[in-house]
């Protein structure tokens, strides 16, 4: 049986499009209001039987693949590689899939343990209720609690039959070495812990956040208040989102997202009824980020702390937002974080997100507690226009213009001078970033071949597909131009593309290799030695090809 079937057999494609829309019986069937268009009465209708959906509104038919690419407006390779990965099917026979699959179920074994221990803890239950949650909550968090132990998890994974290399790999364990720099054990990451599983987007434990229970905490010692899994093969902090795979739905919905910086914040917001909730949980907002939540959000809601590293939070992440184009709105909260307004009254947060003021009109009003014109007309220079330059539509980046001048009194003209001129140095900068590298000039050229001949869909360039989409489409653009003219023979085009991906894939494992050769030295942390010895055997294996 082939992966595509075996993905088919594995998942109800009634609980695939449920994950998205509310779903309910009829005869035989199943029925649902179209998530592709807008209607009152269910004319979306989902053959369990025959393992498909149809529209008689506006005609969208297909399979749990065609489902989940139309959604999440992704390629078909993605939707594939999502559903996989959510059955846990493996795609090829290679090493790498059956490793990623292996991990994939450690995790979860080292999720139901921690909320194991959550049950047995008094004092970890007892701080999570005093923070307001119930038990509804907790169980569809899959909330746990990591006991100040040192190698709790470490023995229950083994006797489950896990190496300690894999649970290293997992990033629950921590290798120890001696003086030497040889092994000489293994330890627990997370100790004496709230736990809060990080979900990929079919819903499966990728990693975890640890909340340190107050009770623990040693004023001696410096100890984060978060301690979060590291960078591993199945979680990348740059591409997932806390909470996405329980906002996706609500978003689909309302195509609105609401942001949030802390997991219990959003749990919390989950439970006053905002489900279209979702949390950056102490990580930058990235592109892959802004990605995600274009896939089903329009309107994006920004709650971050009130205090200075929050504003400036805050503007970064809108900026991302609108140069994504996302509407942006901001919130304002005061002292106090979602999770304790709500716990104080619930009403208080969707009355806080009633009141939103789009993001650009947020900032200015902040702005206007500076009493020296001139120191506020330099910030409005630094914190405003750059959001406006950051704005896509025309008449939007014109209607704040004009609203700003309105305000403030500063002539139109030459507030849109100046953002023309932040604009123009930004995307100066930004094609610099491309052209000066030498690996973004292989995969420009990878890319442009990708686009030219339309090769989305094989196989070879899936794993790939995401640093491709980094690039700006307008140089890629150009070289497809560039390459057109040189007009190599079609059977030749073959040969490139694989080339291309090989070379890529030789000088992106450098630069890793470089890079984490440079971490080891400047932190002297022995324990990415493994990690860099795995790289050098993946380089060996590609410099063979």
């Amino acid at each position: 049986m082939n992966p595509k079937d075996q993905i088919k057999d594995t998942l109800s494609i009634i609980d695939v499009i449920s994950g998205y829309v509310k779903v309910e019986k009829s005869g035989k069937d199943y029925k649902a209001r179209c998530p592709f268009h807008n209607e009152k009465t269910p004319s979306f209708y989902i053959s369990l039987e025959r393992k498909s959906y149809h529209c008689f509104g506006c005609s969208a038919h297909g399979d749990i693949f065609t489902f989940v690419e139309k959604i999440e407006n992704i390629p078909f390779v993605e939707a594939l590689r999502t559903l996989a990965l959510r059955a846990s099917v493996s795609l090829t026979d290679s090493k790498k899939n059956e490793k990623d699959g292996r991990l994939l179920l450690l995790l979860e074994d080292t999720t139901k343990y921690y909320e194991k221990m959550l049950e047995e803890s008094g004092e970890a239950k007892l701080y999570i209720t005093d923070r307001g949650l119930l038990s509804d909550t907790i169980k569809l968090f899959r909330i746990g609690f990591a006991p100040q132990e040192w190698r709790k998890l470490f023995i229950e994974l083994s006797v489950k039959g896990y190496t300690p290399e894999e649970m290293e790999e997992a990033g629950v364990v921590i290798k120890a070495l001696d003086a030497n720099g040889k092994v000489k054990g293994w330890y627990d990451r997370f100790r004496g812990r709230i736990m809060f599983p990080i979900r990929n987007i079919g819903g499966r434990t990728v990693g975890f956040s640890g909340r340190i229970l107050p009770q623990y905490t040693d004023d001696a010692k410096t100890q984060a208040k978060y301690v979060n899994t590291p960078e591993t093969a199945l979680y990348h902090k740059s591409k997932i989102l806390f909470g996405y795979d329980t906002a996706k739905k609500k978003m689909a919905e309302t195509k609105e997202v609401v942001v949030v910086e802390g997991q219990m914040d959003l749990c919390m917001s989950y439970q006053a009824g905002v489900h279209n909730t979702i949390a950056v949980s102490g990580t930058a907002f990235t592109d892959e980020h802004i990605k995600l939540l274009k896939r089903f959000a329009e309107k994006i809601i920004l709650s971050f702390d009130s205090d200075n590293a929050g504003i400036t939070a805050l503007k970064k992440s809108a900026k991302l937002c609108l140069f994504g184009g996302l509407d942006v709105y901001a919130v304002e909260l005061s002292s106090k974080d979602p999770a304790d307004l709500i716990k104080e009254n619930s009403s208080s947060w969707i009355r806080a997100l009633s009141d939103k003021k789009q993001v650009i009109l947020f900032i200015l009003s902040k702005l206007k507690e500076v009493k020296d014109e001139r120191e506020f007309r330099k910030r409005v220079k630094e914190e405003v226009l750059p959001l406006i330059g950051a704005v896509v539509s025309p008449l939007d980046r014109d209607f704040f213009l004009q609203k700003i001048s309105e305000e403030t009194g500063i002539d139109k003209m030459a507030l849109e001078k100046e953002t023309v001129l932040e604009t123009v140095v930004e995307v100066k900068e930004e094609i610099k970033k491309v052209e000066v590298k030498r690996r973004d000039q292989t995969l420009l050229s990878l890319s442009a071949v990708v686009m030219w001949k339309k090769l989305e869909k094989r196989e070879e360039i899936a794993p790939l597909l995401e640093d491709i989409n980094t690039l700006p489409r307008e140089i890629v653009e150009k070289h497809i131009f560039k390459m057109s003219k040189e007009t190599p023979e079609e059977n030749n085009i073959e040969t490139i593309f694989l080339e291309l991906i090989l070379e890529y894939k030789k000088e992106k494992i450098m630069g890793e290799i470089l890079l984490l050769k440079k971490q080891i030295e400047e932190s002297g942390d022995d324990t990415l030695l493994q990690k860099l010895h795995m790289l050098m055997k993946e380089k060996e294996i590609l410099y063979k090809k």
